[in-house]
């Protein structure tokens, strides 16, 4: 591995975003590609790469295609001189910044690799990460303070006929039933960003099973339709709205809420839905009850996570689900998420800095030989 780069830190993304370093087309300059929605995030590790410079971090921007063994990537991406160079070269670190989740066969083999030495550590705890990247998990583990939910194994009738069945039972349980319409939300199991997610009437199992068989790879949960568009009240008037707060060292770092547009129900931006950057104090006092009981029950104190939360007509309040990779991007257009986005970024790469001084001189780069690499096959995939 003499040829290998050492770096604190690798930022690796999903492939499925962010573009190889190793691609030779001429055209690709940056790691998102200029004309896709997510051509934006350029600016954002652009940002946090030259934060990790200033912190005398040596960091890189990879892929999950790269990986290639433990720790290590075939080639990256680095930002110098105000510029994107792609470097076709092994890349090494034992501090991994994951943003990429195992939503395949080939993407979990890579991220299992990833991670096959206990000398490479995650930024985002394993047990957290896991938790919260599947949705019937976080209900098995919280189902105190959630929304009931209910898996559907797979795409037959039978199959979403017992999950309705299923939760119609939790439901009729449930302390308060007159929280939810006679709606079923129906979302993708392992899915983020509002993507797959679908209302029905709750007696609309065909519609649902058309659904399905239209995404046969996707699993799906079900939950009730939580009525929210007069439970909280930004500027004096009531919206749809869920509120994040963000979790880093057992602390709330960070909040804002996320506005359905008009006439949806899906508050993510990525789906219309608009972003605001709200204080602490502006956060209502159970959600921040609710919120620190769930911290106490995770018990992960260095791990980052969101917590998304939605309150009833009623005023009950449920945890709408968690997550291990909240978004650094911000909308170029309002200065003010621009800020908020970076100072987020900031205390990330302060953190960064404290876990390469903890992993410091207890962790050596291993021998080519020590571990297995990924096949060329596997990779390219």
């Amino acid at each position: 591995m003499t040829n290998t780069k050492h770096f604190d830190v690798l930022i690796v993304y999903s492939d499925k975003l962010a573009v190889s370093a190793s691609c030779l087309a001429d055209e690709i300059l940056e790691p998102f590609r200029q004309g896709s929605i997510y051509e934006t995030y350029n600016e954002v590790y652009r940002y946090f790469l030259k934060n990790c410079a200033k912190n005398n971090l040596k960091a890189a921007f990879t892929t999950s295609a790269d990986i290639i063994g433990t720790g290590r990537c075939r080639s990256y991406w680095l930002f110098e001189s105000n510029s994107w160079l792609k470097v076709s070269q092994e890349g090494y670190s034992n501090l991994i910044f994951d943003k990429f989740s195992p939503i395949n066969k080939r993407i979990r083999t890579s991220r299992k690799l990833l991670f096959s030495s206990k000398r490479v550590k995650p930024f985002n705890n394993p047990y957290i990460f896991n938790l919260f990247f599947d949705k019937q998990k976080t209900y098995i583990k919280l189902h105190k303070y959630s929304i009931p939910t209910v898996a559907i194994i797979d795409s037959t009738r039978q199959s979403i006929y017992r999950a309705c069945k299923t939760l119609k039972e939790i439901m009729s349980k449930h302390p308060h039933q007159n929280d939810f319409s006679d709606e079923v939300i129906m979302k993708n199991r392992f899915g983020a960003g509002g993507r797959k997610v679908h209302k029905f009437k709750a007696n609309k199992t065909k519609g649902m099973m058309v659904q399905m068989k239209r995404h046969e790879k996707i699993s799906y949960i079900i939950q009730p339709f939580v009525k929210f568009d007069k439970g909280f009240s930004y500027k004096n008037s009531p919206v749809s709205a869920d509120i994040r707060l963000i979790y880093l060292g057992g602390k709330i770092i960070q909040t804002y809420i996320r506005m359905a547009k008009t006439g949806d129900f899906r508050c993510n931006e990525h789906q219309g839905g608009s972003l605001k950057y709200i204080s602490r104090n502006e956060v209502p006092q159970e959600v921040k009850n609710l919120s620190n009981k769930i911290a106490n029950v995770l018990n992960k104190k260095s791990s980052l996570y969101a917590l998304d939360f939605v309150i009833s007509n009623n005023g009950n309040i449920y945890l709408l689900e968690g997550n291990t990779g909240p978004g650094l991007d911000w909308n170029l257009s309002i200065k003010e998420n621009e800020i908020e986005a970076k100072k987020l970024i900031r205390i990330i790469v302060k953190e960064l800095v404290r876990l390469k001084e903890t992993y410091n001189g207890l962790v050596d780069m291993p021998l080519a030989d020590e571990y297995p690499t990924l096949s060329n096959e596997l990779v390219l995939a």
